[in-house]
């Protein structure tokens, strides 16, 4: 897998690669930054080692998972990680979830992950692609929804923010 790039919309260039164990440092940095904000990703922090994720980082074999991490100026600023099923029954699945820091976002670089991560799916013979998303993150939902995505349900409570109930919103591309 190649590195490629994309123009975005504010005039900058993003570099798309496939992650390596040398980047486990600033995937843990940038996890924290996300995870501060509280309300996009599961996590408020990281919760592994920097060599956990080194070793998380190498077992990505591009078959059956990948890791794919956005530069921009050299700063690590959007990744995008997909799984396969394990067993012969879900293994036409693959499911995902990305991010975008926070001055990386609405500038084209989730729709420049989300696509390469298709594209690695298709290039696997996946044939189903899933993830959950917060009801709460309109954004997200929005950029799921112009890629295609459907949403196949929503689990009403299934997390606690600011102290408050929100829904899981489960979506799909069939590929």
């Amino acid at each position: 897998m190649e590195a490629s790039r994309t123009e975005l919309r504010d005039g900058r260039t993003a570099v798309l690669r496939p992650a390596v164990p040398d980047d486990a440092a600033a995937i843990t940095k940038y996890v924290n930054i996300i995870g501060a904000e509280g309300r996009f990703v599961l996590r408020e922090r990281a919760t592994w080692t920097i060599d956990e994720e080194r070793r998380t980082i190498a077992a990505a074999d591009g078959r059956q998972a990948v890791f794919f991490v956005a530069e921009i100026d050299r700063r690590l600023s959007g990744l995008i990680n997909l799984t396969r099923g394990r067993w012969a029954k879900d293994a036409h699945l693959a499911e995902f979830g990305m991010s975008c820091l926070p001055d990386c976002r609405a500038i084209g670089l989730g729709t420049a992950l989300l696509t390469r991560g298709i594209a690695w799916a298709r290039s696997v013979g996946v044939r189903k692609l899933t993830l959950e998303v917060f009801g709460t993150n309109d954004r997200a939902i929005s950029l799921y929804r112009k890629m295609g995505f459907i949403e196949e349900a929503r689990l009403p409570g299934q997390y606690i923010i600011d102290g408050r109930p929100v829904e899981g919103v489960i979506m799909a591309l069939w590929l």
